[in-house]
C-alpha cells in the first residue's frame, strides 16, 4: 500500500516538471513565431528575432553578393568582437542591406521574405526601429561608382587596384568599401568623397573609417565573403539558462521524493 502511494505521489511530481521543462517551453524572445508573419500582433511588442534567422539571411545574401557595402559591415563585425555593438547587431546589418533601395535587384530576393516583412512600417517588433540600417553607409551602387570615377581619374591611387571596373550588373566584384576608405583617406577633398567623410564624421567605426586599422582576422579593413555575424549583444545563452532550470528542477524531485521515502515506506 505505502509503495503504491509513493508511486503515485512520485509520478505526479514528475508530470508537473514535464510540463514545465519539457518540449512546451515557449520559443526564445517570449512571443509565438506569429510575428515573423504578422509583425502587428499585439504579442510581438515583446519579441526579438531569433539571431539564427537573422544570420541565415544575411549568409543568403551575402554568398551571392559578398561586394556590398552591408556585407563587408558583416564581415568586420564578425572578425572584430570590440567594434560597436550599435552597428553590429545582426538587425542592422540585415537593415543595412534591405533598406537600400540602388541594390534591391541584388536583395530583394532574400529581403522581401524576411526584413520587408519583419519590419515594415507598422511593426511592432521593438528590434527594428532599435537597430537602423548604419548611418550614412550608400549603397553598393553608389560605392562603385564613387571608386570607378576616382580611378578614372587618377589610376595610379594604390587602391585601385583593388576593384576592376564594373561589369554589366553595375557593380564591380571585389572588397568596394576597402576601396572606397582607402582612396578617401588618401585624398579627402576629392569631389568623390562627401558622404564617406560625412559617414565617418557621424560614425565611430575604425573598420571603415581608421587608416591604422587592422582587422585580428590579419586584414586591414574588410571582406563581405564572410556569412555569419557576430551578436555583439549576446548577454547569455537562453538553451543553457533552460538546462539550469531544469536540473534545478529535478533536484527539487529528487529531494521531495527523498522526503515522501522517508514517511511512507
Amino acid at each position: 500500500m505505502r509503495s503504491s502511494v509513493f508511486i503515485a505521489i512520485a509520478s505526479a511530481l514528475i508530470a508537473t516538471v514535464a510540463a514545465h521543462d519539457g518540449p512546451h517551453d515557449p520559443p526564445a524572445g517570449g512571443a509565438p513565431s506569429v510575428c515573423l508573419t504578422t509583425p502587428t500582433d499585439a504579442s510581438c511588442a515583446s519579441y526579438d528575432i531569433p539571431k539564427d534567422t537573422l544570420a541565415t539571411a544575411i549568409g543568403d545574401i551575402c554568398k551571392v553578393s559578398s561586394f556590398l557595402p552591408g556585407c563587408s559591415l558583416n564581415a568586420a563585425c564578425s572578425a572584430d568582437s570590440a567594434l560597436p555593438a550599435t552597428y553590429c547587431a545582426p538587425l542592422t546589418i540585415l537593415a543595412t542591406l534591405c533598406t537600400s533601395a540602388d541594390d534591391a535587384s541584388l536583395t530583394s530576393a532574400v529581403c522581401s521574405k524576411t526584413y520587408d516583412v519583419y519590419c515594415g512600417a507598422s511593426s511592432l517588433i521593438p528590434g527594428c526601429k532599435a537597430n537602423p540600417a548604419f548611418p550614412g553607409l550608400p549603397s553598393g551602387k553608389l560605392v562603385t561608382g564613387a571608386v570607378y570615377s576616382i580611378c578614372q581619374e587618377m589610376s595610379s591611387m594604390k587602391d585601385c587596384s583593388i576593384c576592376p571596373a564594373p561589369d554589366a550588373t553595375g557593380y564591380s566584384k571585389c572588397d568596394e568599401v576597402k576601396a572606397w576608405k582607402g582612396l578617401c583617406l588618401d585624398m579627402p577633398d576629392m569631389s568623390q568623397c562627401p558622404s564617406y567623410n560625412t559617414m565617418c564624421s557621424n560614425t565611430k567605426f575604425d573598420a571603415f573609417c581608421s587608416s591604422t586599422y587592422v582587422s585580428p582576422n590579419g586584414g586591414s579593413s574588410t571582406s563581405g565573403a564572410q556569412p555569419t555575424p557576430t551578436d555583439h549583444s549576446d548577454h547569455g545563452a537562453p538553451g543553457n539558462a533552460a538546462g539550469s532550470l531544469a536540473a534545478g528542477s529535478l533536484a527539487v524531485v529528487a529531494a521531495a521524493l527523498a522526503g515522501i521515502s522517508a514517511l511512507v515506506l
